[in-house]
C-alpha cells in the first residue's frame, strides 16, 4: 500500500490541473490544503473538499492507467465498491471523463428537481445520450413525464452561459421529437427547462415569442451558492428589459468590416446590393446593419433591417452554413427591432426619413442557401408566436456564381 501510496501522491503532483471525478458528482479539484492522503486501515485514504461537497473514499488498486489519467478501484461506506478517476484537467486526455461526469452529475440532480417540482409523475427518459439524428446534445439531460394521458418534455441546461442560452433550441427539439413519437399513446403538453441561477434572462426573453397554443412553457432556474438543490420558478413577464440601443442611421448604413473570405460576408454584400432580388416586396436601399447592438460580441450571424415598399421592417438573417440555432437567434434580433420600432426609435434616429413606417411588426427573412438550412429549422419555427411572420429564403448550390432563389417557404412549411 505505501508504494500505491507513493505511485498516487506522484501523478498528483505531476498534474497540473488534478481532480477526482466520481460517476453522479461534479468534478472535484485537489487543491492544497483541502485534500489529504493517508494510510488507514491497510488501505489508502483520499480525503477532498470544497465550499459544495466533500469525499472521502478508501483506494483498493489502480485499475487502468493512461495519459493524464488513472482510473481506480475503491470503496465507498457500507463496503459498496466502484471506481473513481484522478485526472489532470489540463490534459486533453482529461476533458472527456471531465465532461462525463459533469454530465452525470447533472443528471442525477435533475432528477431530483423532477421529483420535487412534478410529485405523483412518472420519470421516462431520463438520459444524457447523445442522439445525433434528431441533434440530442449529450451536454442536456432530457427526461420525459407521464401522468395517466398527458406528458411533458424536461430539459436542463449546463452551468456555461452559452449552454443557457442554447436550452431553448434543444428543448424545442426534445418536445419535438417526443409529440411526434408518443403521438398515439400520450398528449404531451409542455416544457419544461431547467436553466442555471442568474443566466435565464435571454430564455424568459424569447417564450413571450412562442405560441402558446403549441405548448406550455415552465422555466425554473437551480443552483443558489449556498444550495444546489435549490430551484424557483421563473416568470417570463418580469423579464422585459433589453439589453440593446440604437446605432445612428448613419452609422448603421456602412458595412462592417468583414474578412473577405467569409462565405457571409460574400452574402452581405449580394443582400446590399439589391435585397429586392430576394424579396419582390423589399425596397432596393437603403439597407441597415446591426442596428439593435446586441451584448454577447459576433454571433455568426448577419443581421440587416430593410423595409418594404409599404413601409413594413423587415428583419433579414444571413448564414451560409447549417446552423441549428439560426431561428432563435433571429428571434433574438427580431424582438428588440420590434421594440424598438413599438418605442418610435428608428424615426428619432433617422432611419427611413422619407417613408412612413407601418406599425405592424416586422416580418423576418431567413436567407441561406437551400441545402444549408439545418433540419431542425422548421421544427424550432413550429412553436413561434403567429405574430412572427418569418420567410426562408434558399439559394442555388453554386450561389456564389449563380445568385438564384431556389426556395420560399413561409413559417413552418416543409418542402417539397
Amino acid at each position: 500500500m505505501t508504494e500505491l501510496l507513493r505511485t498516487l501522491e506522484s501523478f498528483a503532483s505531476a498534474c497540473r490541473e488534478p481532480a477526482l471525478i466520481e460517476p453522479g458528482l461534479a468534478p472535484l479539484r485537489l487543491v492544497p490544503g483541502q485534500h489529504e492522503w493517508t494510510l488507514a486501515g491497510g488501505r489508502v485514504l483520499i480525503e477532498a473538499w470544497d465550499d459544495d461537497q466533500r469525499l472521502t473514499r478508501r483506494i483498493r488498486a489502480i485499475r487502468q492507467q493512461r495519459p493524464g489519467c488513472l482510473t481506480l478501484d475503491v470503496e465507498r461506506f457500507g463496503k459498496r465498491t466502484g471506481t473513481l478517476e484522478l485526472v489532470d484537467q489540463a490534459r486533453p486526455a482529461a476533458v472527456e471523463p471531465a465532461r462525463r461526469a459533469a454530465r452525470l452529475a447533472l443528471r442525477e440532480r435533475f432528477g431530483r428537481f423532477l421529483a420535487r417540482q412534478f410529485p405523483g409523475w412518472t420519470i421516462g427518459g431520463l438520459s444524457t445520450e447523445a442522439d445525433l439524428e434528431h441533434s440530442l446534445s449529450p451536454a442536456y439531460p432530457r427526461a420525459l413525464l407521464r401522468r395517466g394521458s398527458s406528458a411533458w418534455a424536461a430539459l436542463a441546461t449546463p452551468d456555461d452561459l452559452t449552454a443557457a442560452d442554447h436550452s431553448l433550441t434543444f428543448g424545442l427539439i426534445w418536445f419535438d421529437y417526443l409529440r411526434l413519437r408518443e403521438q398515439h399513446r400520450l398528449r404531451l403538453e409542455g416544457l419544461c427547462l431547467l436553466l442555471p441561477h442568474g443566466k435565464a434572462v435571454t430564455t424568459c426573453l424569447r417564450a413571450h415569442w412562442l405560441n402558446p397554443h403549441a405548448l406550455q412553457l415552465a422555466l425554473f432556474a437551480r443552483g443558489d451558492p449556498r444550495n444546489e438543490d435549490w430551484e424557483e420558478p421563473l416568470d417570463p413577464a418580469q423579464h422585459g428589459n433589453l439589453d440593446t440601443r440604437v446605432e445612428p442611421a448613419a452609422h448603421a448604413s456602412l458595412p462592417r468590416y468583414r474578412p473577405p473570405g467569409q462565405p457571409e460576408a460574400r452574402l452581405e454584400t449580394f443582400v446590399r446590393a439589391d435585397p429586392s432580388a430576394f424579396d419582390a416586396a423589399l425596397l432596393p436601399a437603403p439597407v441597415y446593419g446591426q442596428v439593435p447592438a446586441l451584448a454577447g460580441g459576433e454571433r455568426g450571424i448577419i443581421d440587416l433591417l430593410a423595409a418594404t415598399r409599404t413601409g413594413r421592417l423587415a428583419v433579414i438573417e444571413l448564414k451560409a452554413s447549417a446552423d441549428l440555432h439560426l431561428p432563435i437567434q433571429a428571434l433574438d434580433y427580431w424582438l428588440r427591432v420590434r421594440w424598438h420600432h413599438a418605442a418610435g426609435d428608428f424615426a428619432a434616429h433617422g432611419y427611413l426619413p422619407s417613408l412612413a413606417l407601418d406599425p405592424a411588426p416586422p416580418r423576418l427573412l431567413l436567407i441561406a442557401p437551400a441545402l444549408q438550412f439545418h433540419p431542425t429549422t422548421e421544427v424550432i419555427l413550429r412553436y413561434f408566436a403567429p405574430a412572427i411572420e418569418v420567410t426562408r429564403i434558399g439559394l442555388a448550390v453554386e450561389w456564389q456564381k449563380d445568385l438564384r432563389v431556389m426556395m420560399r417557404l413561409e413559417a413552418a412549411h416543409t418542402p417539397a
